[in-house]
């Protein structure tokens, strides 16, 4: 194709993606009804498909790596072996600092990352700068250091994690740490970290030139360079803060039902409605740290939103602080979840009074736990991460990450290698990871590269007449392979899209089903899911197969 034709024809698909999705409830009209319009649905999907997947082999692969040239510098394994007790006077330690990742003076334009906006949403001020919050958690078995951070973003890609590790590879050296694991509130008014949410029109016109050249440093998206390169070394600095900071303290968590906060826009309306507060009370008396797992989307100031502002989870964040404790959101399982404000919201208010009143009543609701509700975690830590391939299905984001327009990375794969032979025939795959912390006998983490549907975590995902497919989901929840209970840490150390069973992955023109059209493919899910369960089969294969270091009595 040439370099004409290609521009005209990749604006074209731009704009008409756009189109498609800005008038997609348009066309729900035409085709919401049930069995007589699935094929038209299902073309729509394979000629979308087939469009973008020409764009996309049209831009040069030449550039990217093959899957046994890949470098995967900076994936971090976690713990070398696994405690079922803590050591011999092991004891936790922990530090916390915050930071803001708004630098004070970059060049170009810093667009709004969520929404899709033509033109694009440029940011006209900030309100709320967005945070990096980083923990850092030693059971002081003598194995090492394990680090939780969580940005204010939409996301971040698993290319900025490995960054990020690039410059605390000093400190990792130094402190013996063996994970970082960072994830994204998934604010959708905050700057664009992803690139997906800026001008795309003069990205694709200028990117299919800077990659076929061999140039790809040179492409434009809507992430600012001079934003992520600050975000990048901030998000460093405060996580060497953490670490610190450590001080030794207690551990303690409770799980509270909050099903009234929150509520499923897709069927099959599943939510994790388990809010998990994990508290550390340091032993000087000083200022302890309160870290709330909670699955609701960040969408409440909504697509017309042009200044940055982060969202409720600062307003929990906020009056947590102003109780007295160091506080950090993390995201869960909220594919498709969004808040529901109801009645922990007065009537009469201003939309961001009434966004600031909701994460309000979200610390309120933390703050009345009882302290008797508090389960004490015994003093040892385990942490396990495995990379994954996932097939480039969905031609959209293929080529989104050949043109540049994301940073994620992606690899060729050819049938002659043996890990995929006989598995599939597509020869692109986004590298990713997944991992679980146990914390104690009883806490389980899970760190999800992307956004969950909440029956993959707790059950409850279609039967195969129900679904989509007509076919069966065959696994179990997150919550039974890996035991104990289980709160999500979702867009943790890579961000992928949606994650959607595959029996129910259906045409991004469906109703209902407009996660299809930012989701790797129709198998990212039982790819993920069978991911955890080999990771488990490892996992206990590593409990006490080391010497655990002992300390004196």
């Amino acid at each position: 194709m040439s370099k004409k034709r290609f521009v005209a024809a990749a604006a074209t698909a731009a704009a008409g993606a756009f189109t498609a999705l800005a008038a997609r409830d348009k066309f729900k009209k035409y085709v919401s009804a049930p069995d007589n319009k699935r094929n038209l649905m299902d073309l729509g999907d394979r000629a979308v498909q087939k469009v973008v997947g020409k764009l996309a082999d049209s831009v040069p692969d030449k550039g990217l790596p093959f899957l046994n040239r890949y470098d995967n510098t900076g994936f971090m394994e976690g713990s070398g072996w696994f405690l079922d007790a803590p050591a011999r006077n092991a004891f936790w330690s922990v530090g916390y600092a915050k930071e803001s990742v708004m630098p004070k003076e970059y060049d170009g334009d810093l667009y709004l990352g969520g929404y899709l906006a033509f033109p694009p949403n440029k940011v006209t001020g900030v309100i709320d700068e967005q945070m990096v919050r980083a923990v850092a958690v030693d059971d002081n078995s003598g194995r090492g250091v394990h680090v939780f951070a969580v940005i204010d973003c939409i996301g971040i890609s698993g290319t900025d994690i490995r960054a990020i590790r690039k410059e605390l590879s000093g400190l990792i050296a130094e402190k013996n740490i063996l994970s970082v694991n960072i994830s994204a509130t998934h604010c959708h008014s905050g700057v664009d970290t992803m690139g997906l949410w800026g001008d795309l029109i003069r990205a694709v016109r200028k990117n299919k030139k800077a990659v076929g050249k061999g140039h790809p440093e040179q492409a434009v998206s809507g992430r600012n360079p001079d934003f992520m390169n600050y975000l990048i070394k901030t998000a460093a600095f405060t996580i060497r803060a953490a670490v610190e900071n450590m001080k030794p303290g207690n551990l303690s968590y409770a799980r509270k039902d909050i099903a009234d906060f929150v509520h499923d826009k897709r069927p099959p309306y599943v939510t994790d409605h388990t809010l998990t507060a994990l508290r550390f009370t340091p032993d000087d008396g000083g200022r302890p740290l309160t870290a709330v797992f909670m699955a609701a989307h960040p969408t409440c100031y909504g697509p017309h939103q042009t200044e940055a502002i982060c969202d409720f989870p600062k307003f929990m964040c906020t009056k947590l602080e102003e109780c007295g404790s160091d506080a950090m959101f993390v995201q869960g399982a909220q594919c498709a979840v969004a808040t529901d404000r109801g009645r922990h919201v007065p009537e009469g208010l201003t939309n961001e009074e009434s966004i600031k009143a909701y994460g309000e009543a979200i610390a309120e609701f933390v703050n009345g736990i009882d302290a008797a509700e508090y389960k004490a975690i015994p003093p040892f830590i385990n942490v396990i991460a495995g990379e994954l391939f996932l097939p480039a299905e969905n031609k959209i984001l293929e080529l989104a990450a050949k043109l540049k327009l994301v940073n994620n990375a992606i690899v060729r794969v050819t049938m002659n290698n043996d890990r995929f032979v006989g598995t599939d025939e597509r020869e692109l795959y986004f590298p990713t990871e997944i991992g679980f912390t146990e914390l104690g006998p009883d806490l389980r983490l899970a760190m999800v590269p992307g956004e969950l549907m909440p029956e993959i975590a707790v059950g409850g995902a279609y039967e195969d007449w129900e679904s989509y497919n007509g076919k069966p989901w065959p696994y179990p929840p997150l919550k039974d392979i890996l035991g104990g209970d289980l709160a999500v840490i979702g867009l943790c150390n890579d961000f992928i899209g949606y994650i959607i069973p595959d029996n129910d992955f259906g045409s991004m023109f469906a109703p209902l089903h407009y996660e299809e059209s930012v989701s790797a493919g129709g198998r990212t899910a039982s790819n993920i899911v069978s991911g955890f369960i080999r990771l488990k089969e490892k996992a206990d294969k590593l409990r006490g197969n080391a010497p655990i270091p002992m300390t004196e009595d």
